[in-house]
């Protein structure tokens, strides 16, 4: 299936560490991106750098005590970084008066995204990709998501 993306239509390719925030400035047919922002987590690459490194424990009166699982430190860093782009992403659409969006993401991120992004970026939305497309060259993000 060809996408056909108008100039000006703003890609979010985005995963739980990086984000990229890219214009269409070719036309219909033949996109040409550029990079209008860049995102880059500077997270701890050490759980225990991020929060509690032992999960807690769960005692009854009837029964041996059992550990509660414990929280993914790194899967909620990667949330968060994936909110404060799809903020950013939003402010900067809202402020060009953009009227079509593309969402590039793997499927763990595209939900987040999906969670958290406001109703104007949702009616925004023409294409979601589910592809984690962060270190390829913007080149071959045009070519991939043109079809």
């Amino acid at each position: 299936m060809d996408r056909f993306l108008h100039p000006e239509t703003r890609l979010l390719v985005c995963d739980g560490r990086k984000a990229l925030f890219l214009r269409n400035k070719g036309p219909v047919g033949d996109p040409a991106f550029e990079v209008e922002q860049e995102m880059h987590e500077k997270g701890a690459s050490h759980t225990a750098d991020l929060g509690a490194d032992e999960p807690g424990r769960l005692g009854t009166a009837f029964g041996p005590r059992s550990s509660i699982e414990g929280t993914d430190w790194h899967s909620a860093e990667e949330d968060a970084f994936v909110r404060r782009a799809v903020e950013a992403f939003t402010v900067l659409c809202d402020a060009n008066n953009v009227r079509e969006v593309v969402l590039v993401a793997p499927p763990r991120a595209l939900a987040t995204i999906r969670k958290v992004a406001s109703k104007s970026l949702h009616d925004r939305v023409v294409c979601e990709i589910d592809k984690d497309l962060t270190k390829h060259p913007v080149h071959e993000i045009a070519k991939i998501v043109s079809g």
